[in-house]
This record gives C-alpha cells, structure tokens and sequence, in this order.
C-alpha cells in the first residue's frame, strides 16, 4: 500500500504552503458562477449535483466501455499531465468547502511558475538543487539508479530525485519525464548548462504550442488563433495578479485543461512483453511513487507515432466520458474514501463549485464577446445522454441551461469534436492561457525566425521525433 502518496489534486500537500511561484485568479471574474446561475444554496446541494453527473453510475460513468478511440496516441495523455505539472499545483483549496469569493481565490498559491519553464524538471537549478544533478558532468541530469538504468533517479527509499514529487505518480508519466532528462543530456554536448536549458526549453515550448495543442484542440480556433498572434492580437482576455504579473486562470486549470482526464484508457501497453497493464495495479508495479520494474521500461513505439512499422494505442476519445478506473479510484491512490471522492470527474466538478466557476454557457457567450469565431448558442444534445431522461425535469432544465463547465467542455469535446479533439470553448481557453505564457515571457515564440533543430524535424517536430531523436543516443 502506498500510504500517504496521493495524486495530483487527490489531498493537500503538507509543509509547502509557505511557497509561493504564482497565484490563481479569474479569467471571467465579473461572470457568475454556474451554482448562483443554478441556484445552488450550499455546498451539500452542489454535491448532489455533482454526484448525479461525476459520481459512480453517473452520467460521467463509462460503465460499459462504450466510449471510443480518439486519434491523438495515447502518450499524449501523459505528455499532458507533464505539461499540467509544470505549470499548476494548488495546495490550499478544499474539495469540500464553501465557494471562494474572488479575492480569496486570487489568493491561492501556484506552486508552480506558469512560464513553460520545466521547472518540474530543473527544480530550481544546480546550486540550489545539486541533488537532481550528476556533481561528475557539469550541468548533466541524473538518470537512472541501481535498479534499472531506464528509470528516474531515486534515493535508497526508491523516491524520485526530481524538480515535481507528481511527476512519479503513475509509470506512464515518470517514463515521460525520463525522456526530457535524458533530451536535456544530450542537448548539453558542447553547450553550457544555461544554453543547454534554453535550448531544451524553447524545443518543448515548440512541442505544446505547434505539436500537441495543434492534436487537441479545434482546427478552426486553433487556425484563428495562430493568425491572431501573428497580426500582434493575442491574448484577447488579461489575467494578470495586482504586480501585473501573469496568474493561473481556475476557468483553465480546474476545467478546461483537465480534459486529459476523459483521454485515459483503462488499459496500456508498456512494451512488447507487457502488451496491456492498467494504470492502477500494484500486481504490474503501476501505481507510481516507487522504481520502475526494468520489464516494465516503457517503448514509446507503442504509445506513440514513432514506427511507421508499429501500431501504437490511441487515447480515449475526448467526451463526457470517465473510464471506470478514474471513478473509482483504489485505495492506494486514494486512501480511505467515500464512493463520490473516488471519483475523479466528481472531485474536477465539486471543485469548480468550490472556486466558482462560471456555467459553460456564460463562458462560450463571453469569448465570443471577446472575439472567437464560435457559437454561444449550441446545442450540445443533452437528451442523447445515457441516463438523461432519468433525471427528474426540473434538473434536467437547469442543468441543459446553467451546465457546469467542466461538463458542458467535455460533452462540446464528444458533439462538436466528435470525440478526436477539444470542442472551440475549451480550445479557446487553453490557446489563451498558453498563448499568453508564450507572448509574455522569454520562449521561442518571442524570438525571430526561431525554429526546432533540423535535426529534430524543423518544423515538423513532434513528441515522436523527441523520442526518436533520444533513443539515438
């Protein structure tokens, strides 16, 4: 049992609250919330709610597998918690409080930097973190220990020694991490440390803003959006603390970028010997925060467009959908539980009541207001969901009216994105918060006639040449 390890999101972090990288804020903070909208006149009321879509035998509940393959491989869903531990880690609100007023959420700690830094990787350099260092090479990255050399570096209780505790929490996502040390070690021949990160820095900002938001988010905003950055429009809303510096939106971070959530699969292939694992099996060693088994090395061949020759897994598609592993979440993950906090979808929509989250309806209305080429008034086909004509009428109708915004961004992912990407009002949101983070600090998207190595692909460089590219080494 992995007692006290606990994922992202799944307790408060204890003995860091003290820190301080960023803050939280609103991206919409004059637009009530979707509970006021709702009438929700307590958190017990907003519970039930969210227990009826997100809790087990919910309408978020994929009892019977039904949902489909999106086209986006599958290790993009890891490449995306990557990215998210990068950039968040709220340690301080609480899943089953009362709503936050504004000011309290402009409050909150982001234990993180929201610059696309890899400060999950770097931590907070060689001096100060000489433990994520080989003091041998200078400027090298430690990889591997004593157990398998294809693995992250540990100490003797078989902790990882890197920039983010999170970044060890399920095999998929310390393999993912792996990679960028071992992208960062080669990238150091003949550079010095400062170049090397830099270098390595603006080839992942490459891979988020050209590679994997291009995968997941809709064509239409996405092709509107890279226009708007180039004529110098871009970013269309401002969130910004009172030093003017940039915040983390909760519209972003406890919405419209969990959709990585409804991406998971419930089973994996890790290598040819492992052709299907699942994400939570202490049998397979799976359940993270401990060494990787040397057969369980993952061969990203497998879970990426690496082999032309090899067929490789693909996400879940992007809909309301919740695999049956993320409701109920096991013991080791979670702890001791009630059945509703096992949930994970439960947990994403109990929280965006808890930081007050606008409904869906009055987000799509207020980027269009801003200017994106999308439609406030969609129909998202509430009636043809499992379950739907189950629920009394009267919640049906606040529900079709007034709907969470997590749920409503996930079921625009299955109607408008056909389940294969993101629908225009979730795109809309991460391409603000991204594009913003890359407009606003020293990325490659500031610099002239930047592009990736020639070697890695040019233009056309993408996660898979990443993992071509190391593998070579």
């Amino acid at each position: 049992m992995n007692r006290g390890k606990s994922m992202h999101g799944m307790a408060k972090a204890r003995g860091c609250s003290h820190a301080r990288l960023g803050n939280f804020c609103k991206m919409f903070s004059s637009v009530p919330s979707w509970a006021e909208d709702y009438g929700i006149g307590n958190r017990c009321e907003a519970e039930q709610v969210a227990a009826i879509l997100g809790g087990a035998g919910g309408l978020m509940h994929d009892t019977g597998g039904s949902s489909p393959d999106s086209c986006i491989p599958a290790a993009y869903t890891f490449f995306a918690q990557f990215v998210d531990h990068d950039i968040t880690l709220d340690t301080e609100s609480e899943l089953h409080g009362d709503v936050l007023a504004d000011e309290a959420i402009a409050e909150l700690p982001n234990l993180r930097t929201v610059s696309l830094d890899l400060d999950c990787v770097y931590g907070l350099g060689p001096e100060a973190m000489p433990f994520l260092f080989d003091q041998d090479q200078e400027g090298r990255l430690l990889v591997g220990n004593e157990h398998n050399i294809h693995d992250l570096p540990r100490n003797r209780d078989g902790r990882a020694l890197i920039g983010d505790p999170r970044n060890d929490e399920n095999l998929f996502v310390a393999q993912m991490h792996l990679l960028f040390l071992r992208f960062h070690n080669r990238r150091l021949a003949g550079r010095s440390f400062e170049d090397a990160q830099r270098d390595v820095r603006w080839h992942y900002q490459w891979l988020v803003w050209n590679d994997f938001l291009k995968r997941v988010c809709d064509p239409a905003i996405y092709d509107y959006v890279c226009r708007e950055v180039a004529q110098g429009r871009y970013p269309k809303c401002e969130f910004k603390d009172t030093c003017g510096k940039l915040c983390m939106p909760v519209e972003f971070s406890v919405a419209a970028y969990r959709f990585g959530h409804t991406m998971v699969r419930s089973h994996y292939p890790a290598n040819v010997d492992y052709p299907a694992i699942e994400l939570f099996d202490e049998r397979f060693g799976t359940l993270g925060f401990g060494p990787v088994p040397p057969e369980l090395t993952v061969d990203w061949r497998f879970l990426l467009d690496v082999d032309p020759c090899q067929d490789y897994t693909l996400s879940k598609a992007l809909d309301h959908l919740f695999a049956d592993e993320l409701i109920r979440l096991p013991d080791p993950v979670v702890g001791t539980a009630s059945e509703n906090d096992r949930s994970l979808a439960f947990r994403n929509l109990l929280r965006g009541y808890v930081l007050g989250l606008p409904s869906g309806q009055r987000v799509a209305h207020a980027l269009r207001h801003k200017g994106y080429p999308l439609d406030d008034t969609v129909d998202l086909h509430f009636a043809e969901i499992d379950g739907w004509h189950c629920l009394e009428e009267d919640l049906r109708k606040k529900l079709a009216q007034h709907t969470p915004l997590f749920f409503y961004l996930m079921r625009e992912a299955g109607v408008l994105g056909a389940g294969k990407h993101l629908g225009p009002v979730a795109s809309a949101i991460l391409l603000e918060v991204f594009g913003a983070v890359l407009l606003s600090c020293d990325t490659y998207l500031r610099q002239p006639c930047w592009q990736p190595d020639a070697c890695l692909g040019g233009q056309n460089f993408t996660l898979a040449h990443m993992v071509r590219y190391v593998n070579a080494a």
